[in-house]
């Protein structure tokens, strides 16, 4: 059996003759970032064999050797949300942890159970995203087996967070009284060790329908003495972690119609007012967190994470101040909009200028990044969705997107987004401009609500019976409103 020296790690791992390098370092415990889910599409494993680079999907172990793995770097992960009036009647006495798992991170907080004050925060990068950057990838991934893997790193993950936080505050973990974890469907099955079978096929019906608490030591051991609540889902793709939105922007109580839009790699929206309220979920895809983009990264040091037209071509941002390796979703959004602005793009967003890199049109930025013609397809296929996610949805209420009184940004994406800039490029109506607020992690703020207050519990089965679900794909108007929102509005 061949041996894998792995490092920095200093770690021996054997593994049998012909195994899959991606699969072999996951069995000793390294789950690479593989946007693609390991296709070799996306080149983001990138690891050094024998002194050699190569992307450890399409790497085969036939005889002994060395691997290093890049040293990681810090994702810029979004703690901060709307502030909202905290009422403490939890569920159970002692410590409470409220957890939100992303897509693309995990925030874990720890509040005291008196006040409802925030003891400690830890997050990180979802490490789930070694099974692929979107939803989709990860469920097709637990249907090919990989589920007990996929539940076990996410478990292991929260394990480690939940150790942090209660270290950082002196607080024994046997003492935390409730655990309060929102998440989209596909990432709350999971993490249950539930089979996302349901996910994977019309009608898409959601499996956790109703509130409800489980012993914590059935998934997490280390909080061995506290419930678990199980927050439902409003619908097979819109989850609890925009249930955790809509309680914490009070969109419920609104007067006036509210947009709420959560953009990751998929649009949660929901938009009403006290009235009435509709949700639906776009496929927006992972172009915006940075995958599926030749030099897109997530929100780390050496993105390009703002641009602007300057009089000699553009001036971008570049995280931690050095040399811009890549760009992630903010960039991106800026970067589209300020090429509209130089003409570089035409409504069609095709590339104006001549020059070619790979036989593909490009638009360089700075230190080498660039944009080619296959990125920008991306940025239309997600924004377009979106976009035409908000006006179908306000049909349905019979409204026009004018009507929209406020739009509610949640999320990273959201909150490090120009607004100006996604209206630029339609991402959100052009109508919607100088009406967009940012309210940081709506959903990590709404698992908090959950953990400080019963009656908050009891109002997600009244929201679950309110809310409406629209299914985009089924309306008739779906597929022309769509290629509509794909095009940009020139100068």
């Amino acid at each position: 059996m061949p041996l894998i020296h792995i490092l920095p790690a200093d770690i021996d791992h054997s593994v049998s003759s012909g195994a899959n390098l991606m699969e072999a370092l996951r069995s000793a415990g390294i789950f690479l970032d593989a946007p693609c889910g390991g296709n070799g599409r996306c080149g983001k494993c990138i690891v050094t064999v024998n002194g050699v680079e190569t992307l450890a999907c399409q790497t085969t172990v036939e005889q002994d050797m060395q691997v290093r793995i890049p040293e990681g770097k810090d994702l810029h992960v979004m703690h901060e949300g709307i502030v909202t009036d905290m009422h403490m009647d939890p569920l159970c006495s002692g410590p409470l942890l409220a957890i939100d798992i992303g897509t693309t991170s995990v925030v874990c907080f720890l509040l005291d159970g008196n006040s409802g004050r925030e003891l400690a925060t830890a997050s990180s990068l979802n490490p789930q995203t070694a099974f692929g950057a979107d939803v989709i990838s990860r469920i097709r991934e637990a249907l090919d087996g990989k589920l007990d893997q996929e539940r076990d790193v996410i478990r292991m993950e929260l394990t480690r967070q939940i150790s942090d936080v209660c270290r950082a505050a002196s607080v024994a973990p046997e003492d935390i009284g409730l655990v309060s974890v929102v998440g989209n469907p596909a990432m709350q099955q999971l993490f249950l060790g539930i089979s996302p079978e349901n996910l994977a096929g019309v009608p898409f019906d959601p499996v956790l329908t109703e509130a409800s608490t489980i012993p914590c030591r059935d998934i997490l051991p280390i909080c061995r003495n506290a419930l678990l609540l199980i927050v439902p889902d409003i619908s097979g793709y819109v989850g609890a972690d925009t249930m955790g939105c809509v309680l914490s922007t009070r969109l419920y109580d609104a007067e006036d119609l509210t947009l709420m839009v959560d953009i990751g790699t998929n649009g949660e929206m929901v938009l009403g007012n006290r009235d009435r309220m509709i949700a639906c979920s776009t496929a927006a895809g992972p172009a915006l967190e940075g995958a599926n983009i030749l030099f897109g990264m997530r929100g780390t040091d050496g993105a390009i994470d703002h641009v602007r037209v300057s009089d000699n071509g553009f001036r971008c941002s570049v995280i931690g101040g050095g040399k811009a390796t890549g760009i992630c979703g903010s960039g991106l959004i800026d970067a589209v909009a300020a090429s509209l602005d130089a003409g570089l793009l035409n409504k069609r967003g095709r590339i104006s200028t001549t020059e070619e890199i790979d036989g593909q049109r490009f638009i360089p930025l700075k230190d080498g990044v660039y944009l080619t013609q296959d990125d920008i397809r991306q940025v239309q296929l997600a924004k377009g969705a979106i976009c035409a996610g908000v006006q179908l949805m306000a049909g349905q209420l019979g409204k026009q997107v004018q009507d929209i009184k406020r739009v509610l940004l949640a999320g990273a994406f959201g909150s490090f987004m120009d607004p100006d800039s996604a209206c630029r490029i339609g991402l959100l109506p052009e109508e919607l401009k100088g009406r967009i607020t940012a309210v940081g992690n709506a959903a990590g703020s709404g698992a908090k609500l959950l953990a400080c207050d019963k009656v908050e519990i009891q109002r997600t089965q009244e929201l679950r019976s309110k809310i409406e679900f629209l299914e985009l794909a089924s309306l008739k108007e779906f597929s022309g409103t769509f290629a509509r929102a794909m095009n940009f509005r020139e100068s």
